[in-house]
């Protein structure tokens, strides 16, 4: 069977989780831990999704080294996973 390619008419974004250019800190955890990288393109931009365990994990580990704001997003974001009955959390990074 064939793959084919559709038109994306929408893509709805909720608000900024973290900043892959200041956070350093998630950003090495992510990049050590997950996938998060390998479906973004050379400049760290395009879809990819991270694991509810693995965002739980990380805030377990690195939760008090990282800005209140982005921990309170990330809790957000979790939330927002478990409240669909999703396993991950999608992100679009432009």
């Amino acid at each position: 069977m064939s793959i084919r390619a559709h038109r994306v008419e929408e893509i709805r974004t909720s608000g900024e989780s973290f900043n892959l250019w200041h956070d350093e800190k998630i950003i090495k955890w992510l990049e050590k831990k997950t996938f998060f990288f390998e479906s973004l393109n050379e400049d760290c931009c395009g879809l990819t999704g991270v694991e509810v365990d693995d965002l739980k994990a990380m805030l377990s580990e690195i939760g008090g080294q990282i800005s209140e704001w982005a921990r309170k997003a990330i809790e957000e974001d979790i939330k927002m996973a478990k409240s669909k009955d999703d396993w991950y959390v999608q992100y679009h990074c432009y």
